[in-house]
């Protein structure tokens, strides 16, 4: 594997298995606590790392279907966007019965549900335009997900430079204006009266709405990360332009809300005023996570790595679960990181699945079943600071991290909820 690279050589670099990584004498062991009579106690539950990003409000995709993969990244489509589809097939069927004559009902339903299909399309293809400038610009994409208000393309971290910012939110609106050209130029060389033409300016100004809409200046919208870049790229800090964007996301949700509630509801558009309350909540509850966010961005000067270091120590990777604990409590560590067979570190103990294996099966569970193969996102260089952690731990998500030193040592273990428990400290 690529990762002993970066570890130097071996026993030299780490030491032999039992070995404490970093440790301190002076800290408890509080990862899992575990007395040699096999009694334990679970940690408290601390929060992720991930409740105080940038992102979206997360949302649950499990039940997508995974409809392929573009350069690695899977396209996902939830069941809640197949309800939307029915619903803008329902709404547009009488809009084609009436702009074709002759066409029977049956027909323009039919031609409406291919309208839901084709625009379901147009909006995997505006998220697939944030994707391909992500990927170029070297930005690593987790998923592109349709859903019930639209879709996502959901990047690992945030970009550093405005630059990358200002061309990734771009895109996806360059896209969509891209397609409703076409569909115009397609509407007005049709025959005027058929089905086509009729699908083709439904395209045309739904693309144009789609267009205008994510541009509203206003986070998570992309015309909100197009305002942060534009203030950071004129000087401000990143905290001050996410909070501007952030705040301006919060009056286009209100501006959506308002148009829900107006509507008149005897004209049979109950259903796009609730579809417009719901979109207003996603996009205030998401613009205050960006709010939280450039809070937390503020905060990280305050946090210090190094303080963040827990004690380890080496295992091999044959042991039990007792075993392992037990070399730990002995050791005063707060972590474990095992070995294989040529004494290389092969993985890093789950902190949360370790204290959840029963006492009594503690000597017959090896440890290796509770951890995570390590791999490269889960090395940190000791010289990283707050910022750089972030994103990191944003890139790849895990409870626990491997910090080392220049020269390929370990210097110690990084939990993901020490972090966070730190930045609510520091947000106090």
């Amino acid at each position: 594997m690529r990762v002993w690279g970066f570890f130097g050589l071996g026993r030299r670099g780490i030491g032999a298995a039992g070995r404490h990584l970093g440790l301190d004498p002076r800290t408890q062991l509080c990862v899992v606590g575990h007395a040699l009579n096999g009694s334990r106690s679970l940690p408290n539950k601390g929060r992720s790392i991930a409740d105080v990003t940038n992102a979206p409000p997360e949302r649950s995709f499990r039940s997508g279907v995974v409809l392929g993969r573009i350069r690695g990244v899977p396209i996902i489509v939830t069941p809640s966007w197949l309800i939307v589809a029915v619903l803008l097939a329902a709404v547009y069927a009488p809009v084609i019965d009436k702009a074709v004559p002759n066409m029977s009902e049956g027909g323009a339903y039919l031609a409406a549900a291919g309208f839901s299909l084709l625009f379901g399309l147009c909006v995997l293809a505006h998220e697939l335009g944030h994707t391909a400038v992500s990927l170029a610009l070297g930005h690593p994409v987790r998923r592109v997900v349709l859903f019930a208000l639209g879709g996502a393309s959901e990047m690992a971290s945030e970009p550093e430079r405005a630059r990358d910012e200002l061309l990734i939110a771009g895109s996806g609106p360059f896209v969509s204006l891209v397609i409703a050209g076409a569909a115009w130029l397609g509407y007005e060389a049709a025959p005027a009266g058929a089905w086509p033409t009729a699908l083709l300016g439904l395209l045309a100004w739904s693309n144009l709405l789609l267009a205008g809409f994510n541009l509203l200046p206003g986070l998570p919208l992309d015309g909100g990360r197009l305002l942060r870049a534009a203030a950071s790229g004129l000087g401000a800090r990143p905290a001050t332009a996410t909070r501007v964007a952030a705040w301006t996301g919060r009056v286009v949700a209100v501006g959506v809300a308002l148009s829900g509630l107006l509507v008149d509801q005897s004209s049979g558009r109950a259903a796009a005023a609730v579809f417009s309350l719901a979109l207003a909540a996603y996009l205030w509850v998401a613009a205050t996570q960006s709010l939280r966010y450039a809070v937390l961005l503020d905060r990280l000067p305050r946090v210090s790595v190094y303080d963040l270091l827990r004690p380890g120590v080496f295992v091999a990777e044959n042991l039990s679960v007792s075993e392992a604990l037990d070399r730990a409590w002995r050791a005063e560590a707060r972590g474990l990181v095992l070995l294989d067979a040529s004494e290389k570190p092969s993985a890093i103990v789950d902190e949360v699945l370790i204290g959840a294996v029963p006492p009594e099966r503690r000597p017959w569970t090896p440890v290796s079943t509770v951890s995570r193969p390590l791999e490269p996102g889960l090395l940190i260089p000791d010289d990283v600071d707050a910022a750089g952690l972030l994103r990191r731990m944003q890139e790849t998500p895990s409870r626990e991290y491997l910090v080392v030193r220049s020269d390929g040592s370990a210097a110690g273990i990084i939990a993901a909820r020490d972090f966070a428990n730190r930045l609510a400290g520091a947000l106090a």
